[in-house]
């Protein structure tokens, strides 16, 4: 065999035994200069991924137009100064304060609307109203348009008011779930969480109608409160695809499939991400050892971690960043705003009256138009019914049959009565379906037994309590979300509508408590009482803890055995107290002495009759008696199983 010899059959080869001519071998040289071309391009593009970080495949053209853009303007429009007064606004509505305004979400009555509230003055200024809800504001970067979530419509979408001249403006129209918006820095796009196909999700919306809505996050996990930073390039949201909830990142200019997460703590849960005015730091509220717990991470400075505030959740910047405004949540479903200073060098903090169970709030230097709220009357009438005074305790309530009840005794004492049916048709009208026709308690007499492990001094006994039935947590109707206190264990109850369609009730954003996890073999779930469900059920549910707080019915906290003993829970028992204590109204029933002596006394028999009221109840309490359903709860026969 010749050394070096050639390819057998190649073109052009030196061999005699080949047939060539022993000329130039073109085909090998073409060879290698294509193999050299598409070496070339490959580390070409690579170089260009590397350097302007091309964005994948996955994402729509919309949003790669939009990072195009954001990466062309490189800053938000010019002329924005969060703090400079709009010029068509009435610098007298400012009432000379130096703090600026709060855009409320206040539930008054029965709903949620939007109110304008000025340090110093004494009551809230309606912006909305109606037999809705409007929640969620977000406050245009001008300050003249003011973006929120409301179901006025049936479904929950974004909407619009123009506060320059009062019009009102549709941003969505989905058969799913909006909610949540913000603003970007130019004033030209909302970002916002959408529930579509069973999950949540972040989008981005232009506001001039060119084109459609923007898909920004498209994983199976939950995704929702997106925040815009002012750079106008970066969006941070709360996440669970880490596996717990935490702050991720998103940066607009420089889309390449991943997400920076802020926090990075597993095992605490984080939510309400909400940047500075200037964009250096970011507030956020975790969870930890019962509180909600305001922080703030310094952006600019790796590794130092965040520092806390104090308590509270759903923060707000001050226009100048030097405080923050939250929410303080009550273990009765109440709330209320507490201000803090976000540096040492901070001033002092406003005071704040009480303004009624505040759902969220933004900051504001803006001044608000004279002409567009409604009179400050409304908003006193409205707090005013909000928040009655407590009972007297005075005198004596009769024991009465409520029309159409199902339960052992369907019988509540007078006091109470006329607000239980005012909240049985409003439950029946938002769910589409009867939930409280039958109860498993409703009054229980003195000699009557409660199930073993019940107190003494249960708020049953007086009248004033009802429990629904628990089957309907087993029926997959009811879920309950748990909310600890100071060491309390409270319990949300969401009950599931009729409706799937988005027409009804809202998506749940907390994995539930399973009280079915007790049963497996396994110790620890069986110590701990259950445990949370691995996944968030799909579908539209109603707060039914919320909707019964408008009505004066608070929830109760579980008993020390409730991680042995399922009734020990009460997370299906509901009192309205009128601020009166156990003893006190047990005395509108029974004589001092059958309270105090174990022997038995005879249990109030329901009255045919009203007896006389101390005080007038109040108009939204005063509804027509519900007729009994022909299916108390939705079950499989009627289709309805979920």
């Amino acid at each position: 065999m010749r050394t070096g010899q050639p390819l057998a059959g190649a073109r052009g080869s030196a061999d005699p035994d080949s047939g060539g001519g022993g000329g130039f071998d073109y085909s090998v040289w073409i060879f290698r200069f294509f193999l050299l071309t598409i070496l070339g391009s490959v580390a070409l593009l690579g170089w260009l991924a590397v350097r302007v970080r091309l964005p994948p495949a996955g994402f729509e053209p919309a949003l790669i137009q939009l990072a195009t853009d954001l990466a062309q303007t490189g800053t938000p429009s010019p002329g924005l100064n969060p703090t400079a007064p709009a010029q068509y606004f009435d610098p007298a509505r400012t009432l000379g304060s130096e703090f600026g305004a709060l855009i409320l979400a206040l539930r008054l009555a029965g709903h949620t609307h939007l109110h304008a509230y000025l340090p110093g003055s004494s009551l809230p200024v309606p912006l909305t109203d109606g037999d809705w809800d409007d929640r969620d504001p977000a406050l245009s970067p001008d300050g003249s348009r003011l973006a929120f979530a409301s179901n006025r419509e049936g479904g929950w979408d974004l909407y619009l008011l123009h506060l320059d001249r009062g019009e009102m403006q549709r941003l969505t129209d989905t058969p799913g779930y909006e909610g949540h918006p913000v603003w970007s820095p130019d004033g030209q796009w909302l970002a916002y969480e959408s529930y579509q196909s069973g999950n949540f999700d972040i989008w981005i919306l232009r506001l001039d109608g060119t084109q459609g809505p923007i898909q920004l996050t498209s994983q199976s996990s939950l995704d929702i409160s997106p925040s815009w930073n002012l750079d106008g390039r970066r969006v941070a949201f709360v996440s669970d695809r880490d596996g717990n909830r935490e702050i991720l990142l998103a940066d607009l200019g420089a889309l390449d499939g991943e997400f920076e997460n802020l926090t990075r703590t597993p095992n605490e849960s984080e939510s309400d991400p909400a940047f500075s005015p200037d964009g250096g730091r970011l507030a956020f509220v975790t969870r930890n050892l019962g509180f909600d717990e305001i922080r703030i991470l310094e952006l600019e400075e790796s590794g130092l971690g965040s520092r806390s505030v104090g308590q509270g959740r759903d923060p707000a910047w001050s226009p100048d960043g030097d405080r923050l405004v939250a929410v303080l949540s009550t273990p009765y479903d109440g709330s209320s705003l507490v201000v803090y200073g976000t540096l040492p060098s901070s001033r002092p903090s406003i005071p704040l009256p009480t303004l009624g169970t505040v759902e969220r709030a933004v900051w504001t230097a803006y001044a608000l138009p004279a002409g567009l709220a409604a009179s400050a009357g409304t908003g006193e009438a409205a707090l005013a019914a909000a928040n009655p005074g407590p009972a007297s305790g005075e005198g004596s309530w009769e024991i009465v049959a409520v029309p159409g009840l199902r339960a052992a005794r369907p019988m509540l004492s007078d006091a109470v009565s006329e607000p239980f049916i005012g909240l049985w048709n409003r439950t029946t009208e938002e769910l589409g379906w009867d939930f409280l026709s039958q109860l498993e308690y409703a009054f229980v007499g003195l000699n009557d037994a409660l199930p073993p492990g019940f107190q003494y001094n249960d708020w049953l006994y007086t009248g004033r309590a009802f429990a629904f039935n628990q089957g309907a947590v087993e029926a997959g109707w009811v879920e309950v979300v748990r909310e600890d206190f100071a060491g309390q264990t409270y319990w949300r109850v969401f009950v599931r509508t009729l409706l799937q369609d988005g027409s009804q009730g809202e998506p749940l954003r907390t994995q539930p408590w399973d009280f079915r996890a007790r049963r497996v073999p396994d110790p620890l779930a069986y110590d701990q009482g259950g445990g949370v469900k691995k996944e968030i059920p799909r579908g539209y549910f109603l707060d039914f803890t919320r909707l019964a707080g408008d009505f004066s019915f608070v929830r109760l906290s579980a008993l020390a055995n409730w991680r042995t003993y399922l009734p020990g829970t009460r997370f299906n028992q509901f009192v309205r107290t009128d601020g009166l204590t156990w003893e006190q109204a047990m005395l509108e029933l029974y004589p001092a002495s059958a309270i105090a002596t174990p022997t038995q006394f005879r249990t109030p028999t329901a009255t045919p009759t009203r007896t006389p009221r101390p005080s007038p109840t109040p108009w939204w309490w005063r509804w027509t008696t519900p007729t009994a359903s022909a299916t108390a709860v939705p079950g499989a026969a009627s289709g309805l199983a979920p």
